[in-house]
Order: structure tokens, then C-alpha cells, then sequence
């Protein structure tokens, strides 16, 4: 059988797939009545009668593909910074509980499952886009900003991973422990 974490990142996988998918033919749809090319379809073939349409629609196409995938590493890192249940502040935890809102803070595994994914679309559309701009089939432009982008969203989750693999310490150097969501939970049940 297949373990839960793998069966974990197979569904979290399935949701940016759809969501980088639909926004390519979202922006080759929007882009093509945009630029008002001249585009003919073979079955499933989309042929542009111009190669600088193609070049550009293929480019501005992979920008809406991009911001897809930017979106959801964005959620991703504002989770991991802000509502990772290891360190989250006491006073949000609270206005969180309040306002009904606790389905906010997830558990590392969550969080770094999400970001194990969002990264890995990111890095493939990098390549993705590196390639078709080697040849030229699509701006350089495009993928110098997804490698730029790619590199931030990676290193802010890294230092998030640093975060929660180091041990806390105060200003004497004592190492301080760390209390998570779950345990309060369990302290205020018991």
C-alpha cells in the first residue's frame, strides 16, 4: 500500500496541476482575442498564422502560469511565516480561536508538504520556461523572473524549515521550550 504522506502529496499535487493547466489556456484564450491573432485549430492543435504571435502569446501565457503557481507559494510562505502552529504568536492563536478561524493554523507535515509541492511546480515551470526561451520559443524574460521568484519562494521556506529545526533560546543562550497549538489543546481538555 501507499503511505499517508505520499497519498498526502499526491492531493496536494492534483489542485496547483489543475489551477497552472487552467491558467495556461486561460491566457492563450485571453492573449489570442487580445492580440487578435490568426489562429487556426486542428483537433487539438491550436496553429498561430504568425510566429511572433505565437512567441509573444506563448510568453505572456506562461506569465499567467506563473502567477498562478506565485500565488499559491505566496499562501504557502504567509503560512509558514504566520500561521505555522509551532510559532505562532499567542495573541493571533487567540483572535484566530475567536473569530472561528483556527482552521488557519496547520502542522508542519501540512505545511511542508504544501511547500514541497508549490516549489516543486515552481522549479518545473523554471526549467519548463528556461528551455522554450533557449529556443526561442519564448521570452528570456520570462524565465529570469520565474528563477528569481523561484529562489525567494526557496529561500524563505528554508529559513522557516531553519526556524523550526533549531532549538528556540532566549537572551542568556538557555534553550527555551517550545509550546504548539496541539499541546494547549490537550492541556486545556485534560
Amino acid at each position: 500500500m501507499f503511505s499517508k504522506t505520499l497519498i498526502k502529496l499526491i492531493d496536494y499535487a492534483i489542485f496547483p496541476a489543475v489551477l497552472i493547466v487552467a491558467a495556461k489556456i486561460i491566457g492563450i484564450v485571453f492573449l489570442t482575442h487580445y492580440f487578435q491573432a490568426d489562429y487556426a485549430v486542428d483537433g487539438v492543435r491550436l496553429s498561430f498564422e504568425n510566429f511572433e504571435n505565437f512567441i509573444a502569446i506563448n510568453s505572456y501565457s506562461s506569465y499567467f502560469m506563473l502567477a498562478s503557481v506565485l500565488g499559491g507559494l505566496i499562501w504557502v510562505v504567509v503560512k509558514a511565516h504566520v500561521f505555522h502552529d509551532t510559532h505562532v504568536t499567542p495573541s493571533l492563536s487567540a483572535k484566530l480561536y475567536n473569530s472561528n478561524m483556527q482552521g488557519l493554523i496547520h502542522n508542519s507535515e501540512t505545511i511542508f508538504s504544501q511547500a514541497f509541492i508549490w516549489l516543486s511546480y515552481a522549479w518545473l515551470l523554471t526549467i519548463m520556461f528556461g528551455v522554450q526561451s533557449f529556443y526561442a520559443l519564448s521570452y528570456w524574460s520570462v524565465f529570469w523572473f520565474s528563477l528569481i521568484a523561484s529562489v525567494v519562494a526557496t529561500v524563505l521556506l528554508v529559513v522557516d524549515v531553519e526556524r523550526e529545526v533549531s532549538p528556540k533560546k532566549n537572551t542568556d543562550n538557555q534553550v527555551v521550550n517550545v509550546v504548539t497549538i496541539d499541546q494547549l489543546k490537550k492541556d486545556i481538555v485534560s
